[in-house]
C-alpha cells in the first residue's frame, strides 16, 4: 500500500479573514445616501431588508404631512393609521405639514415631536400651541396659512363678528387666542421664515412688539388679516430680504412705507386682488437700496401697463417677474427686453390680455436667459418667424394655436420640432396651465405618434407633463412612448381618455411599468411666493 507524496497533499482551505460585507450594508455608508433620496424612494427602500429599514427609517420621517381625514361611506370620518407610526417616530421629524382639519391630533404627537425645524399649519388654533412651546429651540421656519373658506374652531360672539365686518376683518382670531399665539411667535428664538394669515394683530402694543421681532427674520410673509394695524414708521428692518404683503388688510401707503424700511430686500411679493398699487414710487425710492431686487411678483394687480414698464426700468437686475393677471403689455415688453434680457429667468403672463402671442414670441427671441415662461398662447406663425434663443429653457407653460400658412401635419411636426430643441426641459405644459380664467383656447397639438409627438423623444430631462383642459389622441402607444422616452418623468397632469375604464386601464399599466409615476386629473395653480431658502 502507497503513501500519498506529501507534496501532492491537497492543502486544507483557510479560512478568508477579509470582509465580505456588501458596501450597501454598512450603516455609515446608508447615512451619507439617505439625504440623497426622495421620499417615494425611501418608502421602497425601507422594505429591502432588516438593515435597510433601521438605517432608512429616520429619513422616512423627516418630513411628514398629516392626511387629511376621509369621509366613509357611513357618513363617519375614518381613522388616521399613521398616528401611531407618528407617535413612534416623532424624534425623526424635522418638517410637518398640517391640513386644515389635523390640528386636533397634534397633541396626540406633540410630546414625541421635540426636533421640528418646519412646521406649516393649515389652521391657527389653540391646539398649535403646545408643540410651538415644545420646539421653541428648533423651529426655524413656520407658516400659518389656513384655508379662506375654513371657519375657525372658535365661535365670534355676533356683536364681536358685526364689529369686525364693518372694518373689512371677517376673519379674524379672538383677542385671547391672538395674544395666546403671538407670545408664542415672539418667543421663538431661531425663527428665520414666518409667514401669518388671519392672526389679526390690532393693538398697537402687538404691532410694535410683532415687528420689533421681525428684526431678525429673513422671510416674511403677511396675508389677509394678519396685521391689521399699521406697522410702525420709525423701525428698520435689516435682515429681511425677502418679504411679502398678499391682499393685506393694512393700508397702501402704510404697505408701502413698510417696504421701504426693509433696505435690503431682493424679493419683492406686492399682490392686491384688483387694486391698483403703487408700484411706480417704491421703484423710484428702490433704485437707490442698498440690494438690488431679484424677484418681483405682483399678480393679480391692475397697474397699468406704463406704469409696470417704469417700475422694470429701474430693476436691471431682475430675474424673476410674475405679472399672472395684470395689464402687462408691449410697454412692459420693451422695458424687459431694453434692460434685462440677460438676467430675467422666470416670466409668469398667464391672464394678461394685453400679451398678446406677438409679444410672447419676442421675448423668447430676444432673452436668451429665460429658464421658465408661462402665458396664454403662441400662434404658430409667430413661433415659425421668430426663433427661440432661450435653449436653456426648463418650464414652458404655453399653448400652441392656429392659424397656419402651412398644412396641419406639417404644422404640427414644426411645433414639435421646435419643442424639441429645448432638451433642458423639465416641465412642458401644452393645456391651461391652472388659469384663473373661465375661458380656454383650442390647441392645434394632437398629442399622437401619428402627428409627431414622437419627435419630443429628445426632453429626457423631464419630470412634468401636462395636458390639462385640452382635447387630445393620447392612447396606449403615446402613454409607452412617453415612459420609454422620458426616463425621469415623475408627474403626468391630465385626463388620458373620455373613457374611465380605458384611463383606469392606462393608470394601472403606468402604475405597473413605473410605479414612481403620478397621474393627476386637475392641475390647481399655485405659484409658491418669493421666499429665500
Amino acid at each position: 500500500m502507497s503513501t500519498a507524496n506529501p507534496h501532492q497533499q491537497q492543502q486544507a482551505p483557510t479560512k478568508d479573514t477579509t470582509n465580505n460585507t456588501n458596501p450597501l450594508l454598512l450603516p455609515e455608508i446608508l447615512w451619507q445616501i439617505g439625504p440623497h433620496l426622495e421620499q417615494q424612494h425611501i418608502a421602497h427602500c425601507v422594505l429591502a431588508c432588516k438593515t435597510w429599514n433601521t438605517t432608512f427609517t429616520p429619513f422616512l420621517f423627516q418630513r411628514v404631512a398629516l392626511p387629511k381625514r376621509k369621509l366613509l361611506p357611513s357618513g363617519k370620518f375614518g381613522t388616521r393609521p399613521m398616528i401611531t407610526a407618528i407617535q413612534r417616530n416623532g424624534a425623526h421629524i424635522r418638517h410637518l405639514v398640517c391640513s386644515p382639519d389635523s390640528n386636533t391630533i397634534l397633541r396626540q404627537i406633540t410630546p414625541q415631536c421635540t426636533a421640528v425645524e418646519t412646521l406649516v399649519l393649515g389652521k391657527i388654533t389653540p391646539e398649535v400651541l403646545p408643540i410651538l412651546r415644545l420646539c421653541r429651540n428648533t423651529l426655524t421656519r413656520l407658516e400659518m396659512t389656513p384655508n379662506p373658506h375654513s371657519n375657525s374652531t372658535t365661535t365670534l360672539t355676533q356683536t364681536y363678528q358685526r364689529s369686525l365686518s364693518v372694518l373689512g376683518y371677517s376673519q379674524v382670531l379672538p383677542r385671547s387666542e391672538t395674544t395666546a399665539l403671538l407670545g408664542a411667535i415672539l418667543d421663538l428664538p431661531h425663527l428665520d421664515h414666518l409667514v401669518l394669515d388671519y392672526l389679526g394683530l390690532r393693538d398697537p402694543a402687538q404691532v410694535l412688539s410683532f415687528f420689533d421681532y421681525c428684526k431678525r427674520l429673513s422671510t416674511l410673509e403677511l396675508h389677509n388679516n394678519a396685521v391689521l394695524a399699521q406697522a410702525p414708521h420709525a423701525m428698520e428692518l435689516d435682515c429681511l430680504q425677502s418679504l411679502s404683503l398678499i391682499d393685506s388688510s393694512m393700508p397702501l401707503a402704510d404697505q408701502m412705507m413698510l417696504f421701504l424700511q426693509c433696505p435690503y430686500l431682493d424679493h419683492v411679493v406686492w399682490r392686491k386682488d384688483g387694486a391698483t398699487i403703487p408700484i411706480q414710487a417704491l421703484s423710484r425710492t428702490w433704485s437707490s437700496g442698498l440690494r438690488p431686487l431679484k424677484l418681483l411678483d405682483v399678480a393679480n394687480v391692475k397697474v397699468p401697463d406704463e406704469g409696470l414698464a417704469e417700475a422694470l426700468a429701474h430693476f436691471p437686475r431682475l430675474e424673476q417677474f410674475i405679472a399672472r393677471d395684470t395689464l402687462f403689455g408691449s410697454l412692459s415688453k420693451q422695458a424687459i427686453v431694453d434692460a434685462m434680457r440677460s438676467t430675467l429667468e422666470v416670466l409668469d403672463l398667464v391672464d394678461c390680455p394685453a400679451a398678446t402671442s406677438e409679444v410672447v414670441a419676442e421675448i423668447m427671441s430676444l432673452c436668451w436667459s429665460l429658464k421658465s415662461i408661462s402665458a396664454d398662447s403662441l400662434r404658430v406663425l409667430d413661433v415659425l418667424e421668430n426663433k427661440w434663443v432661450c435653449s436653456d429653457l426648463e418650464e414652458l407653460r404655453v399653448v400652441f394655436i392656429g392659424p397656419s400658412v402651412m398644412s396641419k401635419a406639417a404644422t404640427q411636426l414644426a411645433i414639435y420640432n421646435r419643442i424639441a430643441t429645448l432638451k433642458r426641459l423639465r416641465l412642458l405644459s401644452l393645456g391651461r396651465y391652472g388659469s384663473t380664467s373661465r375661458w380656454s383656447v383650442r390647441s392645434i397639438l394632437h398629442l399622437s405618434l401619428n402627428h409627431g409627438f414622437g419627435l419630443l423623444a429628445p426632453l429626457t430631462e423631464l419630470r412634468e407633463f401636462d395636458f390639462c383642459q385640452m382635447y387630445h389622441s393620447i392612447g396606449m402607444d403615446e402613454v409607452k412612448f412617453m415612459l420609454k422616452s422620458w426616463p425621469k418623468l415623475e408627474v403626468i397632469h391630465g385626463i388620458l381618455s373620455v373613457d374611465r375604464d380605458r384611463t383606469a386601464f392606462m393608470e394601472s399599466y403606468i402604475q405597473h411599468v413605473r410605479p414612481g409615476v403620478r397621474v393627476k386629473h386637475n392641475l390647481k395653480y399655485q405659484r409658491a411666493s418669493g421666499r429665500v431658502e
